[in-house]
This record gives C-alpha cells, structure tokens and sequence, in this order.
C-alpha cells in the first residue's frame, strides 16, 4: 500500500492527492478570493482587471490566470491579461491579432494541412430523426 501525497504547488506542504492538486488550506485560500472576485463582479460587472485586483485583494498574476482558465463568464468584457509576446490586454488565447498573424506569416501551413479532411459516408442517405416525445403517448 503506498500513500498518495504530493507537495502543493502553491506553499510546498505535503498533503494528499486530490483532484484539485493542491492542500486543502491553498484550496480553502483560492475559493475565497474566486468568491470576493465574483462577488464584487456581480456589484460592479464593468470593472477591470485593476479594479478588480484592487477590491478582491488579489494579485494580477492569480487574476490573469483565472481569466485565461475562463473561470469568469465572457460577459464582463473589460477582464484582461497581457498577449504573451507584446503584453497587449487581451481577452482569450494567448496572442493577440498582431502577434498571431504575424506568426502565420512567418510560419505558413502547408496547403495539404490546412484543408481539414473530409468525411463521406460511402454515398449513402443519411435520415436523422428527432423524437420529441414517446410514440403513442398523449399529451
């Protein structure tokens, strides 16, 4: 029988594994400051990452990775974090417009791979079929 522990990522004590992957005192610790974020959205959903920071007392690093984890809906716009190239706001991925495209410039996809394959069903109908109810039940 072999125990399953690991060391947290966040403070380094060994606790046992989980799905979160972290002690539950880090788990505790992250819950709460999701719930002040949420909370102070819910009151203010115009805010932005800053102001945010500022009310919920949480850092710009553990915001931005809630933002890019979409932990937050998509609705509170103004929630950014930095393009990993020129540190732009962004609101998803990981690059920015410019960035990406000027990645697909330097590193074009050959013409075979950027049609997606196809699938055929051998000529054959298809017939797709919705039930909304049971047949022979009355409403």
């Amino acid at each position: 029988m072999s125990l399953m522990v690991d060391y947290c990522p966040r403070c380094g004590s060994v606790y046992q594994k989980n799905l979160r992957n972290m002690c539950n005192g880090c788990r505790d610790e992250l819950d709460g400051a999701m719930h002040r974020c949420l909370d102070h959205l819910w009151r203010y959903p115009k805010s932005t990452t800053e102001e945010l920071s500022a009310a919920s007392g949480i850092g710009m690093q553990e915001l931005y990775q809630f933002i890019q984890a979409g932990k937050f809906s998509h609705s509170y716009v103004n929630l950014t974090f930095p393009c990993e190239c020129c540190q732009k706001p962004i609101r998803q991925g990981r690059l920015c417009d410019g960035c990406l495209g000027t990645f697909r410039e330097a590193f074009p996809v050959p013409a075979a791979a950027a049609q997606p394959a196809t699938r055929t069903n051998g000529g054959k109908a298809s017939h797709k079929v919705l039930y909304t109810s049971r047949p022979g039940s009355r409403r």
